[in-house]
């Protein structure tokens, strides 16, 4: 059987390209799939231990049998994204209604967050958004959660906050309608994921991924058909954490999205069709 290997990050700069084909007998698993890599690419070994492997956009475990013609993404630890250093712990993920506002303050911290923040930087542009730095936008945020819809979705690892993920219609956020590098690709309504946090004791343990991936449900259920991201993709395989808010590129596509623009060489702008916009906007279940 084929398998298609997509190589990110360090991988890809170890591979010396962003993909291969593998040939491997039928009913072969992921970690018959990595040994063969290692193989041909012997730089990849020491990444092994470190791998977050998507099978078909979905994370899987070295153990898990690869189907025929599937694509499989090799995607190292990066700063805010996919790559993992153990198990994905289970997550209970809800949206950030008014009843969970202390729990959102306690995850984001004094800082709001990163900076003073509280995620108001894709909703505010220049001067305004310079003026409420800090307690100015913790009220904006607060107010937001109080009075709905939910701006957002908060994971929870057993009764802790542990990660956030920011979504809504694309009209809400104006600083994606003034913004030459994520204008629009087309007329078409679409929602918009534009920032996550993760806790430290949380962080490359996959959970970026996972909150992606109940994004894509949550959206669906509100009615949206097409949900758009606008990750960073570094070239050295590596982001500061000043820009790891937006996600970046490998944990969207180990989500399911592809890619449809790029105005930018690190910035694209990525996309996954949900299909058949729900009858009624009902509230996704984690």
């Amino acid at each position: 059987m084929h398998v298609h290997i997509l190589f990110f990050a360090q991988a890809r700069e170890r591979a010396g390209g962003a993909r291969v084909m593998l040939e491997l007998p039928a009913g072969s698993r992921v970690a018959d799939a990595l040994a063969e890599i290692e193989k041909r690419h012997p730089g990849l070994a020491e990444l092994r231990p470190h791998l977050a492997v998507a099978v078909n956009q979905q994370l899987a475990t070295e153990q898990d049998v690869i189907p025929d013609g599937a694509e499989l993404a090799l995607l190292p630890p990066v700063s805010g994204g996919a790559g993992t250093t153990g198990r994905t712990p289970r997550l209970r993920v809800v949206p950030a209604t008014a009843d969970r506002w202390d729990d959102l303050e306690s995850l984001f911290g004094p800082r709001g967050a990163c900076a003073g923040c509280w995620c108001m930087y894709p909703r505010l542009r220049g001067a305004e958004y310079k003026a409420g730095s800090g307690e100015g936008h913790r009220r904006r945020l607060q107010n937001l959660v109080r009075r709905g819809p939910p701006p957002g979705l908060l994971g929870y690892v057993g009764d802790e906050a542990a990660s956030w993920c920011a979504l809504a219609p694309r009209e809400d956020y104006p600083r994606l309608e003034h913004s030459r590098t994520l204008a629009r690709v087309d007329d078409r309504p679409v929602w918009s994921v534009v920032c996550f946090f993760v806790a430290r004791s949380f962080r490359r343990q996959g959970l970026t991924v996972a909150m992606l991936q109940y994004a894509v449900r949550y959206a669906r259920a509100q009615g949206a058909r097409t949900l758009e991201g606008y990750p960073v993709d570094p070239k050295s395989g590596k982001t500061a954490d000043a820009f790891a808010w937006w996600g970046v590129a490998d944990a969207f596509v180990a989500a399911g999205f592809r890619e449809v623009a790029r105005r930018s060489p690190t910035h694209p702008i990525m996309r996954i069709e949900l299909g058949r916009a729900a009858r009624t906007k009902a509230s996704a279940r984690a």
